[in-house]
């Protein structure tokens, strides 16, 4: 055999395992539950309990095998701070939430991982007959855009396992971040959304198994500054995502489609939903129609509207205001900010985010309510 047809051979046997992957492994969502066609409207509002912290923010929510609901955030002097630390509270199927209770911090997370850590941030939950996983960000030094991915395990949501670091990137590790909700595959691995900011912005799915390996990374094509994206599952191999708009101009909130399990990403498309360097969050209707969360202002935080599109994203409806402060009030940081979604298997839909930095705010309601807005 010749010098020529060897290196070909060696060249088909290092492409094998991709063309492999390729072919036969393309992972499967797991559709979220969704409600009976009840015509009453139901709507609820509450607040998480407080905890001595001058702020909190970017709450994170999913459901025990037992039916209960925990939520994560993460409070402190202010982000990116040394004192800030990973909360978490349950509510039992009465309605009531347990005292706050800290989960992780910078130094307990540098302690497990062996890296510097300043701070720590962006907590966000799944949940299974398994037990529960926070994927949190461990910050090293300087701000978000150094930022690694770390997560932690509890099977109570009470007593949670000594943190790992995720090999996410191979630039030492750093400047990958994590903030949408993780899906579930049907082989019972997860898709991650993650974004990077360090050089560039953008945005990308980790595939990673329970245990917190990364199998497989898939990121979007495009220079423009778009990151925390966040995927909402329309069947077993295809998604949409949300894009947030990072810049200090005002932009619009951005979608792509999404296929064979997030592996293959579309071209990016605009909305109407114009923003400014704020967090989205969406969810699924029973009726076919997506709703989305976000900062209906180009210039701030203090409107936080909710806008359906029944045919994913070329149609919308008036935006309704979940809050809309107008008060000319500078002593009070009035941002209402960072949503959260989430469909309980009551298939009642749950909204998180954060009221003034100060408190977690936490809406309930069916789809009748979210669909007659």
């Amino acid at each position: 055999m010749n010098r020529t047809l060897l290196l070909r051979a060696a060249l088909l046997l290092a492409a094998a395992p991709a063309l492999f992957r390729a072919s036969w492994h393309q992972p499967r969502f797991v559709l979220p539950p969704k409600s009976g066609n009840e015509s009453a409207v139901f709507f609820q509002n509450e607040f998480l309990p407080a905890t001595a912290t001058a702020f909190v923010h970017g709450p994170s929510l999913a459901e025990l095998p037992n039916g209960d609901l925990i939520a994560a955030w993460y409070g402190g002097s202010d982000e990116t701070r040394r004192d800030v630390w990973i909360y978490s509270s349950i509510r039992d199927r009465t309605g009531r939430w347990s005292t706050p209770q800290k989960v992780e911090d910078g130094r307990n997370t540098e302690d497990a991982i062996e890296v510097g850590i300043k701070s720590v941030g962006n907590p966000v939950l799944f949940a299974d007959d398994r037990g529960v996983t926070l994927f949190y960000v461990a910050i090293p030094f300087g701000g978000w855009s150094t930022g690694t991915i770390c997560m932690t395990t509890s099977r109570d949501g009470v007593r949670w396992s000594r943190p790992r670091r995720l090999a996410a990137s191979p630039f030492l590790n750093l400047g990958v971040l994590v903030r949408g909700r993780p899906l579930p595959y049907a082989d019972g691995t997860l898709a991650v959304p993650m974004y990077f900011q360090l050089g560039r912005k953008g945005s990308g799915v980790l595939h990673v198994t329970r245990d917190g390996d990364v199998l497989d990374e898939s990121r979007l094509e495009d220079s423009r500054p778009l990151i925390q994206p966040w995927m909402i599952p329309i069947s077993a191999d295809r998604a949409i995502a949300l894009l947030r708009w990072s810049s200090q101009m005002p932009g619009c909130v951005r979608m792509v489609a999404m296929s064979r399990g997030g592996v293959e990403w579309s071209s990016v498309f605009g909305t109407p939903l114009v923003h400014r360097d704020s967090a989205i969050a969406g969810e699924s209707l029973n009726d076919g129609s997506l709703l989305v969360a976000y900062n209906n202002t180009a210039w701030d935080r203090r409107d936080l509207s909710i806008s359906r599109t029944p045919d994913a994203g070329w149609h919308w409806s008036k935006p309704h205001p979940i809050e809309r402060d107008t008060t000319p009030d500078w002593n009070v940081r009035r941002e209402y900010s960072y949503p959260y979604f989430y469909r309980s298997r009551d298939g009642l839909i749950h909204l998180l985010y954060s009221w003034r930095r100060s408190r977690i705010r936490h809406l309930i309601f069916n789809d009748a309510w979210a669909i007659s807005r």
